[in-house]
C-alpha cells in the first residue's frame, strides 16, 4: 500500500494540469529592477522584479537559445543579450521583432519565497537545443 501511496504521489506531482508550486528563490535574492535565473526540475525560468512584484518566465530566447536573464531588464521587458530580441515579461509576447513569445508562469509569493508553478507554462516549451555560433568553419585539405 505505502508503494502505490508513493506512485500516486510522483504520477500526482507530474502531471501537467495540476498546479505544482515550487520554491524558487528568497525575495531579497531579485531586487526591483533586477532578473534571476533558476533551474527548477528541469525548466530554466527567469524570475523578475518589476516594481516589486514578481514575474516568471521561460529562460531561453527561443530565436537561438539566448539566456535571457543574462540580458537588460527595462521596465517590465526583458532583451535578450544576443540579437536584442524583446519580451514582456508580465505577458511573454514578443515585442521585437514580434514573431513568436515565451512562457509564463504562476508565481506567488510566501514569508519571504517566491514559489512558481512548474506544471502550468502558459504555452508549450519547445526544445531548443543548445548550439554554437560564431565559430570557424573547419578547413578542408585542397588537392
Amino acid at each position: 500500500m505505502l508503494v502505490a501511496l508513493q506512485i500516486q504521489e510522483v504520477q500526482r506531482q507530474s502531471d501537467p494540469g495540476v498546479s505544482r508550486f515550487v520554491k524558487a528563490a528568497k525575495t531579497d535574492e531579485v531586487n526591483p529592477g533586477t532578473c534571476i535565473s533558476a533551474k527548477l526540475e528541469g525548466n530554466f525560468i527567469g524570475i523578475h522584479n518589476v516594481n516589486g512584484k514578481y514575474y516568471a518566465v521561460n529562460n531561453i530566447c527561443p530565436h537561438v537559445g539566448g539566456v535571457l536573464h543574462a540580458g537588460q531588464l527595462e521596465n517590465d521587458v526583458i532583451v535578450c543579450p544576443i540579437h536584442q530580441w524583446k519580451f514582456d515579461v508580465k505577458t511573454g509576447r514578443c515585442i521585437w521583432p514580434g514573431k513568436c513569445g515565451i512562457a509564463t508562469y504562476p508565481v506567488k509569493v510566501d514569508s519571504g519565497y517566491i514559489f512558481i508553478d512548474i506544471n502550468s507554462p502558459s504555452q508549450p516549451i519547445p526544445h531548443n537545443p543548445i548550439r554554437v555560433y560564431h565559430t570557424k568553419p573547419k578547413r578542408r585539405a585542397t588537392p
